[in-house]
Parts: C-alpha cells; sequence; structure tokens
C-alpha cells in the first residue's frame, strides 16, 4: 500500500512537471474570411482553414509558422475585360473562383496570464500562392502567382483544465499577388479565427 501511494505521487509529480515545462502549441482552425476588393469578390467565405504552431520562449513571446487556405466562388454582373496589350476586349458576366493558400512566419505577444484568457497581438510575415480563374460564356482565363503577404492578428487563448485550449482570433491579410486580366494589383481579406489546440 505504502508503495502504491508512492508511485501515484510520483507520476502526479511527473505530470505536473510536464505541464509546467509545456513550451509549443499545435492548433486548428476553422477561418470565414471577407475579401476586401471592390468589383470583384465581396461575399464571406466561409471555406477556410489554418493549421499552426507556436513555440513558446518565455510567458509573453511566442514564434512559429501558420499555414491558411481558402477558396472563394462568386458570380459576377455583366463587365467589359481587356487584353493587357490592349487588342482586344470581351463584354460578358462571370463566375470567379480564387484558391488562396499563405506560408507565414509568426511572432505573438501575450499581455496577460489568467486563469482563463491569454490574450495577444501578433504578426505573420511570409508568401501566399494564389490561383485566380475567370470563367465567362465558353472561355476562361487563369491567373497564378507567388506574392508576398503580412497578416497581423488579435485574439485569445482560451484554457482549460487540461493541456487543450481554445483560440479565438481576427487577422487582416494583405498580399501582392496580382490579376492582370481584372487589374488587380494586391489580395486582401479580413479573417475570424475559431479553433482548438493542443499544449505540449
Amino acid at each position: 500500500m505504502k508503495y502504491s501511494r508512492l508511485f501515484i505521487l510520483l507520476m502526479l509529480s511527473f505530470c505536473s512537471n510536464q505541464l509546467l515545462a509545456q513550451k509549443s502549441l499545435l492548433s486548428g482552425a476553422w477561418e470565414i474570411n471577407i475579401p476586401m476588393s471592390e468589383n470583384y469578390l465581396t461575399k464571406t467565405n466561409f471555406a477556410g482553414g489554418k493549421l499552426e504552431y507556436r513555440y513558446f520562449f518565455d510567458d509573453h513571446f511566442y514564434a512559429g509558422v501558420a499555414f491558411n487556405w481558402n477558396t472563394y466562388e462568386e458570380f459576377q454582373p455583366r463587365t467589359t475585360f481587356t487584353k493587357p496589350d490592349g487588342n482586344r476586349a470581351i463584354t460578358t458576366d462571370f463566375i470567379a473562383e480564387v484558391y488562396q493558400a499563405p506560408l507565414t512566419l509568426t511572432a505573438h505577444y501575450y499581455f496577460g496570464n489568467s486563469k482563463l484568457f491569454k490574450p495577444y497581438a501578433g504578426l505573420g510575415v511570409g508568401a501566399q500562392y494564389l490561383k485566380q480563374t475567370v470563367y465567362y460564356n465558353v472561355y476562361y482565363s487563369d491567373d497564378y502567382n507567388w506574392g508576398f503577404v503580412v497578416r497581423p492578428e488579435i485574439g485569445t487563448i482560451i484554457k482549460t483544465e487540461g493541456t487543450w485550449v481554445g483560440l479565438v482570433g481576427l487577422s487582416y491579410s494583405y498580399a501582392t499577388n496580382k490579376n492582370e486580366v481584372l487589374e488587380k494589383s494586391n489580395f486582401s481579406n479580413l479573417g475570424i479565427t475559431l479553433g482548438v489546440g493542443f499544449m505540449f
């Protein structure tokens, strides 16, 4: 009986030390995205996601990497398209499909450490792949490229009694991806993040 109690105490001590020594956060999230472009994409997109890893350097500063993906599809009324060289134009309605995939290095600063919430402000910097397809009548045009992306973010970690946590965030994404057909020189959107994470 004495040895059983000693074993239980040792296991509890080990688990407590592991929890105190947690230095990483791995999370997955659902992203709701609101495009910020005029005369192009305007509807809120609910088909986004995010995977992220954060390493804790101390109680306030975390750094890591994040991968996001979003898909947009929207019908647009009649518009006149002109080729970049100016030799041809077409007037028609169209369907725009956009696939967005930014990959960023991230840094977050945490302002407090209450029992329930751990609010933060962060910044992601990296590259974004953007594939834009426009379908008009029986024709279509593709424009896919890489651009530089910046993603400032605010949010909070919601703690639980165990190693699982919740995440809520709001971000703004600005990327230099272009679309020559639609004469767009950048792509930007607001993002709402709702996710869960595992501390280890």
